[in-house]
C-alpha cells in the first residue's frame, strides 16, 4: 500500500473580509444622506386682484391646461412665456390658482419650472377676489 499524505487545506477568509469593508466603506461615502426637505406654503382662499396691481402674474391651471392672462398656453411654451412675461414688466410675485379637476403632476411641471428659473416668489390660491 501506498502511503498518501495529505495536506490539509485552510481556507483563509481575511482577504475576502477585507474586501467587503472596503465595499461598505464605499458605499457608506458614496451614498447620499442628505436630510428630508419639505415645502411649507398655504393656500389663500382669495387673493385680491386691485391690490396686487400689474405687479403679480396669475397662473391658471384648468382641466390640466395653463393659462396666463386668459390666454392658453401649451405645456412646451409655458416656461418661455412665464420668464418673457417675469423680464418684461418687473413683476414681484406669481400666484398659481388651481381648478380640483387639475392632476397634481400639471401644479409640480410649473412649480419646477419656476424653481429651475430661480423664481420663488409664488402664492397659491383658490379664488381671484375682485374690488
Amino acid at each position: 500500500m501506498q502511503n498518501i499524505s495529505r495536506k490539509s487545506l485552510k481556507i483563509n477568509i481575511i482577504p475576502l473580509i477585507d474586501i467587503i469593508f472596503l465595499m461598505l466603506v464605499f458605499f457608506m461615502l458614496a451614498t447620499n444622506f442628505s436630510e428630508r426637505r419639505e415645502v411649507e406654503f398655504s393656500i389663500d382662499r382669495k387673493v385680491n386682484n386691485q391690490s396686487s396691481g400689474s405687479s403679480t402674474i396669475f397662473v391658471f391651471l384648468k382641466n390640466n391646461k395653463y393659462y396666463i392672462e386668459n390666454k392658453e398656453f401649451e405645456k412646451d411654451f409655458l416656461e418661455s412665456s412665464i420668464l418673457e412675461l417675469w423680464k418684461s414688466n418687473n413683476f414681484k410675485n406669481i400666484v398659481i390658482l388651481n381648478d380640483n379637476k387639475s392632476e397634481i403632476e400639471t401644479l409640480i411641471y410649473a412649480l419646477d419650472l419656476l424653481k429651475k428659473n430661480k423664481i420663488d416668489q409664488v402664492t397659491f390660491a383658490n379664488d381671484i377676489e375682485n374690488q
